[in-house]
């Protein structure tokens, strides 16, 4: 029994350690493109009206401004959000990069992964078409997270 003690008391305290210490970087969850037979001006305007996320963004469902203030940056949002194993949950989203048909940057509120959505909008390469970049990075950087979670969403 002595030995399992020692065993549990080692395991805490590698964790401890790794969940103190941090990778000097956000970690990257998502790196998705797609190439769309829209205009930069479409695609840009689609992704960044949030009311749309619900038609291509899988688990959102309403979503609400939080004010009346002008699409841009520090404009915040509620989302309703299916979350695996918890439910629906309501996330707060802020803009913090709006950079009309080129880029829109958001964080979210949501606990497990503090995620930050990097959305950007090029040109395809084709007349008529425009890339569009989806990466997610999570905002939390202890080494734990990066060796438990991390591999978990990945697989």
């Amino acid at each position: 029994m002595e030995i399992i003690a020692v065993i549990g008391v080692i395991f805490v305290s590698i964790c401890a350690m790794l969940s103190q210490l941090e990778v000097d970087y956000d970690p990257l969850i998502v790196d998705k493109s797609v190439v769309l037979a829209r205009t930069q001006k479409q695609v840009f305007y689609y992704v960044a009206d949030f009311h749309n996320h619900k038609k291509w963004i899988g688990g959102i469902g309403k979503t609400e401004e939080l004010d009346d203030s002008l699409m841009g940056e520090g404009k915040q949002f509620y989302q309703m959000v299916e979350t695996p194993f918890v439910g629906e949950t309501k996330q707060q989203l802020e803009i913090l990069q709006y950079t009309p048909t080129s880029k829109l940057v958001y964080n979210s509120n949501m606990e497990l992964l503090k995620p930050r959505m990097e959305l950007e909008i090029t040109p395809g390469n084709k007349p008529g078409q425009t890339r569009l970049t989806w990466k997610t990075y999570s905002r939390r950087r202890s080494y734990l997270f990066c060796v438990s979670m991390l591999l978990v969403i990945y697989y």
